[in-house]
């Protein structure tokens, strides 16, 4: 065991607040950092205690309040319940869910979900058991929203949203019927009730935002004071007000009929709940939470301890500057170690970032490759069309060699690995495509550029394998990994300065790989408490590895320590070495958002 001292240097607030709910009174806000409640508008928000022991609760998206006081947060580790007593219930685990509804039916608590994967699940007794609802409904249909009418006991009436088009369901059997046709590419779906208790329909899309008050039997278009693609719908808990948002543009009506524009917000939507004829709530990709009071001449920030600042990676600069991106496309550098900061703000979510010492840096986004030479001016250098769930980003030491990997099935189901190349610090692009690989899970680049390293499943055999390419124009070298590895999830790689090595960590499980470009020794060295949330250099002797809070240096001969004391607050999802020759020190950056110095006593 080592010993370290830990210093903490920004924690920005704000950020990306994906999704937000409301019960007229409380308001629980998801973001890329995890879960917040507040009890009125404008007081300080509280961060809800998720059990250490079930890993991160970050990328919060959807969530739910439950008419029973419960609280609902969806993340791609699972579908989790907040109840009442302070208890937490796992519901579901590792899920792809895009919508979560809840509602009383009779003495059911109902809970309702959308999933991309697995289509409508129903839950009738909050959240214990679960049963598909997909009658009526194609087996591969893209689910992109759902919603159940304010008067669900009564009616039955529950609206989905897809990319064929909309779906009604009118009972308490669960078959869905589709609609009449909606022009555009559909993105969100509302009820609206009247003052007489009469239920409309509302979804909103590219070509505009659509009314039903049949059902679904026929739509009309709405007069809006703005033309957009509207991609948020948000109703108060009765269905009387609705606002609706488009990139940075806002309308709100207490009719459905008769709307007013809202002023342009400073980030772009994505979130927005309606607590009531007087305030509104507006999730942003960068600026957090945003407050209006009607009639809203302005916005005010609401972000008093709300943290959405994901981060995505730490380099450290040979000038001694730091630099960080989130999920929100925030970016912070420090030229003096940590003192002080500069931001600068995208407005772009992003995935990847990453860099070397010297050289320019690259954020990946979710439609293009960014460039940066001195971190605070940015362009757009490799369009994409899309990126698939399974990309590297990956940048040699100086700069100069850049890697995006990607590794995605065809419409034919066909697996297929795109290598997008550039060897001039990003200005020029080349693109290689690969069938050789059944599977891809993980990717590393040599620091100096000359190699690049997978973790692959071969189509020949359907054996794990490390698969090695010398730069520029090597052909691949394949070598059979010596035990099986778990195929689900990412391996994390990371060659070492000197490259002389690789660390391989697959979960929980630790491996070097020796003389990769000579003939690699594949040795097992340990396997840890807890899964791993970040790798990082530690300067030429070795890596840092975070699981959870805790932090380990593990050497290039695979003698492995642990440091303590543990971080002091969040899961570690960033750590790099610092410059110091001989040290054992470093950087890292917490699911919070939080950016901490670390250095042996």
């Amino acid at each position: 065991m080592t010993r370290v001292a830990w210093q903490r240097l920004v924690r920005p607030t704000g950020g990306a607040v994906l999704s937000l709910a409301t019960d007229g009174h409380i308001l629980l806000a998801g973001t890329a950092s995890g879960a917040f409640v507040a009890t009125q508008p404008g007081e300080t928000w509280v961060p809800l205690p998720f059990p250490a022991n079930w890993g991160r609760l970050e990328l919060a998206n959807p969530v739910a309040i439950a008419p029973w006081g419960d609280r609902y947060i969806a993340t791609p580790s699972g579908l989790y319940r907040s109840k009442v007593d302070g208890s937490w219930q796992r519901c579901l685990e590792a899920t792809s869910i895009v919508a979560l509804r809840t509602s009383r039916e009779g003495e059911q608590q109902l809970v309702v979900v959308a999933d991309q994967l697995d289509g409508v699940l129903i839950s009738p007794d909050a959240g214990t058991s679960w049963e598909a609802a997909n009658a009526g409904l194609a087996t591969q249909v893209e689910i992109v929203d759902l919603a159940l009418s304010p008067r669900f006991a009564e009616d039955h009436l529950a609206l989905l949203v897809t990319s064929d088009g909309v779906f009604v369901n009118r009972s308490r059997r669960w078959r869905w019927q589709a609609a009449a046709p909606v022009p555009g590419l559909l993105e969100c779906g509302a009820f609206l009730t009247n003052e007489s208790g009469r239920v409309s329909c509302l979804v909103g899309g590219d070509e505009g935002l659509f009314r039903s008050d049949d059902r679904g039997r026929s739509w009309r278009v709405i007069s809006l004071p703005h033309q957009g693609s509207w991609s948020v719908l948000a109703t108060d808990r009765a269905g009387r007000v609705v606002a609706a948002a488009s990139d940075r543009s806002l309308v709100w009506s207490s009719d459905g009929e008769h709307w007013e524009a809202l002023p342009d917000l400073p980030s772009p939507a994505l979130s927005l709940a309606v607590l009531d004829e007087r305030w509104l709530v507006v999730g942003t990709l960068s600026q957090g939470c945003l407050l209006g009071e009607r009639p809203v001449t302005t916005w005010r920030e609401w972000n008093d301890e709300l943290y959405g600042h994901f981060p995505l990676g730490i380099v450290v600069r040979a000038n001694g500057e730091l630099v960080t991106s989130d999920y929100s496309g925030t970016v912070l550098r420090s030229p003096d170690e940590g003192r002080t900061w500069e931001r600068v703000v995208l407005d772009r979510g992003l995935a990847q970032f990453a860099g070397g010492a010297t050289g320019p840096l690259f954020a990946l986004a979710l439609d293009a490759v960014l460039r940066s030479s001195d971190a605070l001016h940015w362009q757009e250098v490799y369009a994409l069309d899309d990126i698939s769930e399974s990309t590297w980003l990956l940048v040699s030491d100086d700069g100069r060699t850049v890697f995006l990997i990607e590794h995605d099935v065809e419409p034919t189901l066909e697996p297929v690995v795109l290598l997008h190349a550039s060897t001039d610090g990003g200005i020029t692009w080349q693109t290689s495509e690969s069938e050789a690989f059944a599977l891809v899970q993980g990717a590393a680049l040599a620091p100096n550029g000359s190699a690049l390293a997978l973790l692959t499943v071969r189509m020949e055999d359907l054996r794990q394998a490390l698969s090695i390419r010398t730069l520029p124009d090597g052909d691949w070298r394949h070598y059979p990994w010596s035990e099986p590895l778990p195929e689900t999830g990412i391996v994390r790689m990371l060659w070492s300065e000197n490259g002389e090595a690789i660390l391989v960590v697959a979960e929980n499980e630790v491996w070097i790989v020796r003389q990769p470009l000579g003939r690699p020794l594949i040795r097992f060295v340990e396997e840890l408490d807890n899964p791993v949330s970040a790798l990082g250099r530690a300067g030429t002797t070795g890596w840092f590895i975070a699981t959870g809070t805790s932090l380990w240096y593990c050497e290039t001969t695979g003698e492995l320590r642990k440091l303590e004391p543990s971080l002091p607050q969040h899961t570690i999802v960033a750590v790099t070495g610092g410059r110091a020759v001989g040290a054992l020190q470093g950087y890292a950056a917490d699911v919070g958002g939080t950016i901490w110095r670390f250095a042996e006593e």
